[in-house]
């Protein structure tokens, strides 16, 4: 029971990082590398999206990044999961570079509170407020917060990547070369499988909350 605690805690900061900090796009060049908070913003130069002629939502590139940013402290706390108070602090600190990554490029309080930024900054600062607060919220059923983090990280994830995909073609003619899925969205991917199968153990072998 042990090992799938971390393999479960694991798995949520592969799903961070992924959804993060690593490329969405790849290319040799540094410069030229896309995290979905980047293609958040790149969408909005593509002729496709002034124009009006794909249906492109950039927010749901950052839609990963917000559900890892609120259930990471919730899981660092939970009662039930028990982690090492290295763990514990690992996953709640985590949650301030996840919330500084959600936030437009541009940090004045204008163009944070701006209608274009305004939710991502609710977003940012609902993810430090609950990191604060967590250990008000350590008594809640794992059962139910595995299940609630994976349900909204499958379904945020499906439309990251439906976004993605609308995209690529557009991205591939701005840089005249074939694009695909970078490592970034596989490690996406790979920590919101492991949260699949964090299900299924939680199911099985956690006690409930009394």
């Amino acid at each position: 029971m042990k090992i799938w605690r971390y393999i479960l805690a694991a798995s949520l900061l592969a799903f961070a990082i992924g959804a993060g900090f690593t490329p969405w796009v790849y290319r040799p060049a540094v410069a030229e590398q896309l995290t979905a908070p980047g293609l958040a913003e790149f969408v909005k130069f593509l002729a496709e999206k002034r124009l009006g002629l794909l249906p492109i939502q950039r927010l749901h590139f950052l839609l990963p990044l917000i559900v890892a940013a609120l259930a990471l402290p919730l899981f660092a706390v939970n009662r039930q999961l028990r982690l090492h108070w290295a763990a514990n602090a690992l996953l709640r600190l985590t949650t301030l570079p996840l919330a500084l990554a959600i936030l437009s490029p541009v940090w004045s309080p204008g163009v944070l509170m701006s209608a274009e930024f305004r939710l991502q900054t609710l977003a940012a600062g609902a993810a430090v407020g609950l990191a604060v607060v967590a250990p008000l919220f350590r008594r809640l059923s794992l059962h139910r917060l595995t299940a609630a983090a994976t349900i909204a990280g499958l379904f945020a994830t499906v439309l990251a990547l439906r976004q993605f995909f609308l995209v690529q073609d557009a991205i591939a003619a701005v840089y005249a070369a074939p694009i695909t899925l970078g490592w970034g969205g596989w490690l996406t991917l790979a920590g919101l499988s492991g949260m699949v199968l964090s299900v299924r153990w939680v199911w099985q072998t956690a006690t409930p909350a009394r």
